[in-house]
This record gives structure tokens, C-alpha cells and sequence, in this order.
């Protein structure tokens, strides 16, 4: 039997997602390209979507899908959606003690808003198993066992089941201290994954903040899964279908692919010694703090601190300079981060940068040898922002996602 499936990630890395997915084991369906932020694909069995949700890095959200179909974006788009939603068997799938709640994401112009989606959604559930059963099926909005996740992109509407919960997968639970401008570790890890590093490479991230993108790293090359520190936080666990799953032993089964003594060459610098401690803290909470140097320095310091030509990688979050500091002076360090990428990258290194001024390093980095391989537009936080691969020389295939392989 087939199942289709819908997973949610950052809008600009869909291409990274379905790479990893794909490699996990997702059979990728053809993407509309309107639909930023999806990456759909069919798998084989349900508890398949339990794994591809607790393993990938590079999505937010995994949804079964139970029905999807057009709606107009006017307030008649609400009926739409009512009896798409009520087309459903949800009788077949919500045991008569199976408490519910409905989320919507909505992207696009329409007259209604997302609570109006919830809202009539959760009618038309109430509504089919009373017709069907004459029991009212309860709702809790707080902890449900099951979440029925309402898609709305433009005109198109899709509804299923949640696999992960309410938090998405970018909160990983590794993350005891946070800086101001925290990278989201799904972006991280994409970054990772574009930088196609492989772990006996040496990586740095010489602005490292709360370390987010060494972190990924190393649980990457220790093929730790992405959901390793939040397994009791998966809303799989409740669903009634898989009350005879032994989801305890599948867990373990899925985490011994993990390599824990693996030791890769992974190096941080700030220069705040607060953001040092905090990344120490959050290494030593991912279990990694084995594997990866810190320490606190200026970024112009750094070529004095290693010798030329020390690391295949370099991947960092600079500062944007729209929040935090000024223009003038994020301007100068992203000036002053290709001079240090120039003296210390090796002759085939690469160097991954999210910028919220792309053109600050691409007019740029042509002088000093480094070729743009790969740029995607994405968004940090609420920010629009380029994530820009460039090499030393150019790569023999294009830029994308090193190989991962399934648990």
C-alpha cells in the first residue's frame, strides 16, 4: 500500500529536504513550484513517516495525507474546505475516546484567516462522526492525541494527521542557551548539507553564536537522528492506529545507527565569551562537546590563531546588521570574513554564508578565487536572507546535500 505524504520545511531549502528525504527513503512526487515550503512523496507504510520524521534534519513538520483539493480564496472558500474535510472517514481513524484539535498554516491572499480554517474544520469532523456514529467526538486543544493539520497554499487545500506535534522539528531539544539571533537548526543543517562536507573534513564557524552550526554538524556525521534529545515529544506515539506499536523499541532501533565515538575536526570562535559558554553548554547537551574546539577571538585575529590553508569548510551566520549592530559595521565584517575564508581555506575549500546582503559577498568573492557554486532564498527568522555556496574551485557535480543515509 501506498500512503501520500506532505512534509513542511523552510521555504527556499525544498530542494535540500527532498534530497535528504529522498535518500531516506521518501519516493518524491512531482512539487508544484507555487508551493513553497512542501515537499511531497509517497512511503510505503505509516510507521515509515514515524521514522522519516523522528531522522531528517531538514523539515519542520510530517503530515499523512488523508484529502486534498482546490478551495476559493473568498469566504465561500470556508465551504470548501467544510466539506473537504468532512469527506473524510475520521471514524476510521479517531477511536470514540480520541480527543483532537485542528492546526492551520495558511499561505496567500484570502478572506478568511487561519482560526476561520481551524474552526470550520473541527465542525466538520464533529459533524462526520456524528452522522456516522452519533457520538461527539471530543476536542482538547492543549496536548490532543491526534492534530489534523489544514494546509492552505493559494487555492489548494490539504488535510491529514500530524506525525510530529505542536512544536516543529527546528525545536530539536538540545538547545539550553540562545543567542539574540539564533540560527534555526534546520537552516543549519541545510547549510551543512549544501556545503556537501564530508566528517574528516575540518569545519569552521568562525562568528559561531550559541554554535548551532557545529552542533549539526557533528550529530550529521555521527548519523545521530534529528529528533534523538525530543523522542517523548512525537505525537506519532498517541495516535490510535498505532496503539500496537511498540514505539520504545523502534525508537532504540532507529538511534543505534548512531556512532557516538566518532571524533570529527570541528572548530568554533566568537568573539563574546558569553556566546562561547553558551555554545559549550548547548555541545554539551547534544553530546558533542567532545568533538568540537571553541574558542573566543575576533574574526580578523583568526589567521594568526591557524595556519594558512587549515580547513575544507567554513560555515557561519554573520550578523545582518538589521537588528543587532549597524549596517556600516556588518558590512565590514562580511568584507573581513572572506579575507579570513581567503587565508585559511584549503584549494578545493568551500564557504557557505547566510546573508541578508548577498551582494556584500558575491560582488566580492570573484577576487579572491571563490566561485559561486549555489544560492537559495530563504528566511531567517522573519528576515529574507541568501544562503550563498561558494568553492575554491569548481566542484565536480552541483552544490547539494551530502549523502544520508536511512536508519
Amino acid at each position: 500500500m501506498s500512503y501520500p505524504v506532505l512534509f513542511t520545511t523552510v521555504r527556499g531549502i525544498e530542494a535540500i529536504a527532498a534530497q535528504e528525504l529522498q535518500q531516506l527513503g521518501l519516493r518524491i512526487a512531482s512539487q508544484a513550484s507555487e508551493r513553497k515550503g512542501w515537499v511531497r512523496g509517497t512511503i510505503g507504510s505509516l510507521v515509515e513517516l514515524a521514522r522519516l520524521c523522528y531522522t531528517a534534519r531538514t523539515i519542520q513538520r510530517g503530515v499523512w495525507v488523508l484529502a486534498e483539493g482546490t478551495i476559493r480564496r473568498t469566504m465561500e472558500g470556508l465551504q470548501d474546505i467544510y466539506d473537504l474535510v468532512k469527506g473524510i472517514e475520521w471514524q476510521e481513524w479517531l477511536l470514540p475516546e480520541t480527543a483532537f484539535c485542528v492546526r492551520s498554516n495558511r499561505h496567500g491572499r484570502h478572506l478568511f484567516q487561519s482560526p476561520d480554517i481551524e474552526r470550520t474544520s473541527g465542525q466538520a469532523i464533529v459533524d462526520k462522526i456524528r452522522e456516522r456514529t452519533g457520538h461527539r467526538q471530543p476536542v482538547r486543544l492543549d496536548q490532543p492525541d491526534v492534530l489534523v493539520r489544514v494546509e492552505v497554499t493559494g487555492e489548494h487545500c490539504v488535510v491529514g494527521i500530524d506525525f510530529v506535534g505542536e512544536e516543529a522539528l527546528h525545536r530539536r531539544g538540545y538547545r539550553v542557551y540562545d543567542h539574540p539571533a539564533a540560527l534555526n537548526p534546520v537552516l543549519a543543517a541545510a547549510m551543512v548539507l549544501l556545503a556537501q562536507w564530508q566528517p574528516h573534513e575540518s569545519l569552521l564557524d568562525p562568528m559561531c553564536g550559541s554554535g548551532t552550526v557545529l552542533v549539526e554538524a557533528a550529530l550529521l556525521a555521527r548519523s545521530v537522528p534529528a529528533g534523538f534529545f525530543r523522542k517523548n515529544q512525537f505525537l506519532f506515539r498517541s495516535l490510535p492506529f498505532f496503539a500496537k506499536t511498540d514505539f520504545d523499541e523502534l525508537l532504540l532501533e532507529w538511534d543505534m545507527r548512531a556512532d557516538w565515538n566518532l571524533r570529527v575536526p570541528l572548530f568554533g570562535a566568537d568573539v563574546s565569551p558569553k556566546h562561547i559558554v553558551g555554545a559549550q553548554q548547548n555541545a554539551d547537551r547534544a553530546l558533542v562537546a567532545d568533538t568540537i574546539a571553541w574558542g573566543v577571538s575576533n574574526l580578523a585575529d583568526l589567521p594568526q590563531k591557524f595556519p594558512p590553508k587549515t580547513f575544507q569548510c567554513l560555515i557561519t551566520n554573520p550578523p545582518f546588521g538589521v537588528r543587532l549592530g549597524s549596517p556600516a559595521r556588518a558590512r565590514e565584517t562580511h568584507r573581513t570574513l572572506l579575507q579570513v575564508a581567503d587565508e585559511l581555506l584549503s584549494d578545493n575549500g568551500r564557504l557557505v554564508v547566510i546573508t541578508h546582503h548577498p551582494e556584500w559577498v558575491e560582488t566580492i568573492a570573484p577576487y579572491l578565487g571563490f566561485s559561486l557554486q549555489h544560492r537559495c532564498e530563504v528566511l531567517h527568522g522573519d528576515l529574507p536572507a541568501t544562503i550563498a555556496v561558494f568553492s575554491r574551485s569548481k566542484l565536480s557535480t552541483p552544490a547539494g546535500p551530502m549523502e544520508v543515509h536511512s536508519s
